[in-house]
C-alpha cells in the first residue's frame, strides 16, 4: 500500500516528464526532415560526362516497360542504358526485345555463383558490361522523370560526390501499403543522419544509399570491386555506401520525390517478404541502433495514448495532478504527433491525412513482420525474395 501510495505520488512528475520526451522526439522529426538535403536543379555540364544507367530486372514484366522507356527520354544528351534479364520467367525478356533504341543494349545474366545475393550478381554484371564514367543503377520499379540524370549529375559534381543517392516519390496503392510503408521509412530516417553523410569525419557505417537509385563514381566504384566487394549483402546498397566511404569516397543522399518515383510493392503478401527480407538483413549486422531508433518511434506511437489513458484514471481515482498531467501532456504530444504524421501522408505520400490515425497499427504491423523475419533467420530458415532464399 505504502509503494503504491509513493508511486502516485510521483505519477504526475513522471507522466509530465514522459509526455515532454515524446515532444521532443517529434521536434527530432521535424528536424530530420527539414534537413534533407534537396537535388540542385538540373542542367548540362560543358564537359557532360557518359553516363551509364543500370537496370536489374528480375520477373519484371509489371514494371520494365515504363522504366527502360522513361530513362530513354532523359533531357541528358550522354547515356547508354544497360537492362540485365537476371532469369526472367514471365514476359520480361519479351517486353525488352519490343523495344527499339539504339541507346538500349539487354544482356542475359549469368547462373548465380555460390555465395552471392541474386541482385549483387546482376549489378556487377552490369558494371562490368558498363562504359560510363558514371554508373547509375536503377530498380526497374523506378520511372524516372526526363531531368533525373542531368539533376543527378549537377548535383554529384557540385557536392564532389563519388556516390550520389535520392529518396524518390513512393506510390502507395493497397491498404498495406499506405499502413505499413510510412512507419518503415520513418524507421530509417530515425537510423541514418542523412544532414551529416558528407562530413569527412563520418564513420562509414552511418551512411546509406537507397538501392532504387545510385548514381556512382566508375573510379571508385571499380576501386573496391564493385559489388563483388558487398556479394552476399541483402542490403547490399547500404554496404555498398559503407564500403565506398571506408574507401575515403564522399557519399551523399538527397530527396528526390521530383525526379523518380517508385512503386515498391502492390499488396500485402509482396510488403511482408520485402520488409521481412530487410529485417532479416538488417539483424544479422546487428541492431543496437535500430533498437534504439524503433524505441523512439513506439514511444511517439503508442506514449500518448498511454499518458491520456493515466489522466483518465486520476479523473476515476479523483486526483486531480494525475488528472491533469495525464490529460493535458498525453493531449498535448497526441495532438502533435499525428499533426506530424498527417501532414507526411499528405505531402510526402499523396494520402488521405486521416492515414495518421492507422500510424500506431502500422508500426505494430512492421514490428511483427520485422520478428517474423529476425526469428527465421535466427532459426536458420531464412527468408525468400523473388524465388530465392535468403540466409539474411
Amino acid at each position: 500500500m505504502v509503494i503504491i501510495l509513493q508511486l502516485s505520488m510521483y505519477l504526475p512528475q513522471l507522466l509530465s516528464t514522459s509526455s515532454a520526451t515524446i515532444l521532443m522526439l517529434i521536434a527530432a522529426d521535424i528536424r530530420r526532415l527539414r534537413r534533407i538535403p534537396r537535388l540542385h536543379a538540373a542542367r548540362i555540364p560543358a564537359l557532360a560526362p557518359h553516363i551509364s544507367i543500370l537496370i536489374p530486372a528480375r520477373n519484371e514484366e509489371r514494371n520494365i516497360e515504363r522504366c527502360v522507356r522513361s530513362v530513354l527520354t532523359q533531357s541528358y544528351p550522354h547515356i547508354e542504358v544497360i537492362v540485365l534479364n537476371d532469369g526472367s520467367t514471365d514476359r520480361t525478356g519479351a517486353i525488352l526485345a519490343s523495344i527499339a533504341d539504339p541507346r538500349l543494349r539487354v544482356i542475359s545474366g549469368g547462373q548465380l555463383p555460390p555465395g552471392w545475393v541474386g541482385k549483387c550478381y546482376a549489378c556487377q554484371q552490369l558494371g562490368m558490361a558498363a562504359q560510363g564514367e558514371w554508373l547509375l543503377f536503377l530498380d526497374a520499379d523506378t520511372v524516372a522523370a526526363p531531368d533525373l540524370v542531368a539533376a543527378l549529375i549537377t548535383s554529384a559534381q557540385a557536392r564532389n560526390l563519388d556516390l550520389l543517392t535520392i529518396f524518390p516519390f513512393l506510390e502507395l496503392g493497397s491498404f498495406w501499403e499506405r499502413v505499413i510503408l510510412p512507419p518503415f521509412l520513418a524507421l530509417i530516417t530515425a537510423l541514418f543522419p542523412f544532414a551529416e553523410m558528407e562530413r569527412p569525419d563520418i564513420r562509414p557505417d552511418q551512411v546509406l544509399a537507397n538501392g532504387q537509385c545510385i548514381l556512382v563514381r566508375r573510379s571508385i566504384y571499380a576501386q573496391i570491386g564493385g559489388h563483388g566487394a558487398v556479394r552476399d549483402e541483402v542490403l547490399e546498397d547500404v554496404r555498398l555506401a559503407q564500403a565506398i566511404r571506408a574507401a575515403g569516397g564522399k557519399v551523399g543522399a538527397a530527396e528526390g520525390m521530383g525526379v523518380l518515383q517508385v512503386r515498391m510493392y502492390t499488396n500485402g503478401r509482396e510488403v511482408a517478404e520485402g520488409l521481412m527480407k530487410n529485417a532479416a538483413a538488417g539483424y544479422r549486422s546487428g541492431g543496437g541502433r535500430s533498437g534504439w531508433a524503433m524505441t523512439g518511434l513506439v514511444l511517439e506511437a503508442f506514449g500518448p495514448p498511454a499518458i491520456m489513458a493515466s489522466g483518465a484514471y486520476g479523473v476515476a481515482r479523483g486526483n486531480a495532478g494525475v488528472a491533469w498531467a495525464g490529460l493535458l501532456g498525453g493531449g498535448l504530444s497526441l495532438l502533435a504527433s499525428l499533426a506530424l504524421r498527417a501532414t507526411l501522408y499528405r505531402r510526402l505520400y499523396r494520402q488521405p491525412m486521416a492515414y495518421a490515425l492507422l500510424w500506431p497499427f502500422g508500426l505494430l504491423s512492421y514490428m511483427i513482420i520485422a520478428g517474423i523475419g529476425m526469428w527465421r533467420v535466427r532459426h536458420g530458415h531464412g527468408v525468400v525474395w523473388k524465388g530465392r532464399r535468403y540466409a539474411g
